[in-house]
């Protein structure tokens, strides 16, 4: 869905829910000692520079800076035993189109996850409500209410060394996926032979299981699929959750006649 449209795929180490970012937004991040920090205080600090410009802004009872009924910064936060640090977006002039369907996918209700549930809100761009504001514009505001809420800003050098790795880092597939929460993707396929459900369970962004079964109201399936389950069962368990190793763990599987050709295909769609 997001390789389609052109939209790489990164993964902070706060927690929270997915966000899109475009060069309509603008990140920020608040680092300060841990027995400062409160979950509202660096949002409110970003709210009070929006007034400052003109926006009605607030801090929500989810933490999150809105104007009116709409977010228009969303809150991640990290606490260690001695420091914590804020993450924030600012949708400025954001392409919500695109935004929305990033954020949205077809398979979301066939998945149960573990993980907490992101809580959807409706958002909208800091330029529906000024035409004055822009990157620069906002930066300057929060770097002046910066100032006046924790201190005097002091600007550090860019080590770009550092940038590097970590970029190199989080580039790899083990930091995207391989802390994904366990959960459990569950598939229902209509043949003209039978109905078929699936039940395929991840822990750590690996298949550990993959179950195959025809609906109990199939009168007479073809009499060589349980052995095709099995089959696939067996291939998938281990592999990544990603479409090209599932794909060539089915290869095989494929040349076991039209009917195992048929879930191999079925399977492959809900990886994409």
């Amino acid at each position: 869905m997001m390789q389609k449209r052109d939209v790489l795929l990164a993964r902070r180490t706060s927690g929270g829910g997915a966000v899109y970012h475009d060069l309509g937004n603008t990140n920020y991040t608040v680092l300060m000692p841990r027995q400062a920090f409160s979950r509202d205080r660096c949002a409110l600090m970003v709210a009070q520079a929006l007034q400052q410009a003109d926006i009605p802004a607030y801090v929500n009872a989810r933490h999150d800076v809105a104007v009116g009924e709409r977010k228009v910064s969303g809150s991640a936060f990290r606490l260690t035993s001695s420091r914590a640090f804020h993450h924030g977006t600012m949708l400025i002039d954001a392409d919500l189109a695109r935004l929305n369907g990033c954020l949205r996918s077809r398979h979301a209700d066939a998945i149960e996850a573990r993980g907490v549930d992101s809580v959807r809100s409706a958002v909208a761009n800091l330029r529906d409500y000024s035409w004055a504001i822009d990157h620069d514009a906002f930066c300057t505001a929060v770097r002046r209410q910066f100032d006046a809420s924790f201190g005097p800003v002091h600007d550090m050098p860019f080590d770009a060394a550092a940038n590097t790795e970590m970029k190199d880092r989080i580039r790899t597939w083990d930091w995207l996926f391989a802390q994904t929460p366990d959960f459990v993707h569950r598939l229902d396929g209509y043949f003209p032979w039978a109905t078929v459900s699936a039940s395929i369970s991840a822990h750590r962004g690996h298949i550990s299981a993959a179950n195959l079964a025809t609906a109990p109201e199939a009168s007479a399936p073809p009499p060589h699929i349980s052995a095709v389950f099995a089959d696939i069962g067996r291939v998938l368990a281990g592999t990544r959750y990603a479409y090209a190793d599932v794909a060539e763990c089915l290869a095989p599987i494929r040349n076991h006649g039209s009917h195992a050709a048929e879930l191999c295909d079925w399977i492959l769609a809900a990886f994409q």
